[in-house]
């Protein structure tokens, strides 16, 4: 039976966080973040019924799922992953030892060694990360997959029952706490944008449609400021369990995002509509 200590993962999650910089807003939104992540997978495990070493599970996903992010941020300074590194595959890259980068491509490497990877012993043998945080490998595979998998548009069709549940819990922990950082974060640190794009942007008919049509957004180059907010929103879409949906509404997070406003006449309709919108499918879904 799976076993962990939840007390030693968060113990290590805080030291290896401590190796950068959480003066740095974007860096301390992640340390955080983690920390939610893990409250609400646990929530949504209990809620479905799991018993506690499966919701042990489904918690150790949570704090594991984002930490390529401190390594992307320290190298690029942004949370995009189109213009820097796919950070899900960065963090079970860190987590399981397998050598993301190139030596040669980070300016400040001190030696070759994978990043993620630490010597376990006096002669430097090297252990992935995920042995620090936990010692029972039974469920390896399933780690690893469910933090490849927890930033994909869609999920693969070909995944367990078992890879599929924690696939869920994972990335529907994950969206009902990108509605806070959205609410608690300046938006301009998130997005590397500024307000003035953010208030005066059009939304694009695309987006729009999406949106109104209960489908998440794709989010690729050539999106708006407003588009980016936006495609937030539509998180909800993506929520499995009708526990992530009771989760959202009453943290109020996403209710606060979708009160924002624009200084663009035609957006600023196209806000209301969709606040309108979403509103409905969340009393629909927990009905």
């Amino acid at each position: 039976m799976f076993s962990l200590d939840r007390k030693r993962v968060e113990k290590v999650f805080s030291d290896y966080a401590n190796n950068y910089d959480l003066s740095d807003v974007k860096i301390h939104l992640k340390a955080v973040h983690t920390y939610h992540v893990a409250e609400n997978a646990d929530r949504i495990a209990e809620s479905i019924g799991l018993e506690r070493p499966d919701r042990d599970l489904a918690w150790l996903l949570g704090m594991l799922h984002d930490i390529g992010r401190f390594e992307q941020l320290r190298q690029y300074h942004t949370f995009t992953d189109g213009i820097s590194v796919n950070h899900a595959m960065l963090s079970a890259d860190i987590l399981f030892g397998k050598d993301h980068f190139k030596a040669d491509d980070k300016k400040d490497r001190e030696s070759n060694r994978p990043i993620g990877c630490l010597p376990d012993d006096a002669s430097s043998k090297q252990a992935p990360l995920i042995r620090s945080f936990i010692d029972d490998s039974s469920e390896d595979p399933l780690i690893e997959k469910a933090i490849r998998l927890h930033n994909v548009f869609r999920l693969p069709k070909d995944l367990t029952e078992r890879e599929q549940t924690y696939c869920d819990i994972l990335r529907d922990a994950d969206k009902i706490d990108i509605f806070r950082v959205n609410v608690e974060t300046p938006r301009t640190e998130i997005y590397d944008l500024t307000e003035e794009e953010f208030l005066t942007s059009d939304l694009s008919d695309e987006v729009f449609q999406s949106v109104m049509a209960h489908q998440n957004v794709l989010r690729r180059p050539g999106l708006t400021a407003i588009d980016k907010i936006v495609s937030h929103f539509a998180l909800v879409y993506g929520l499995v369990y009708r526990e992530s949906i009771v989760i959202s509404k009453e943290q109020g997070y996403l209710n606060q995002m979708l009160q924002t406003t624009s200084e663009n006449p035609k957006t600023e309709e196209k806000l209301l509509e969709i606040e309108d919108e979403i509103r409905k499918y969340m009393d629909e879904r927990i009905r």
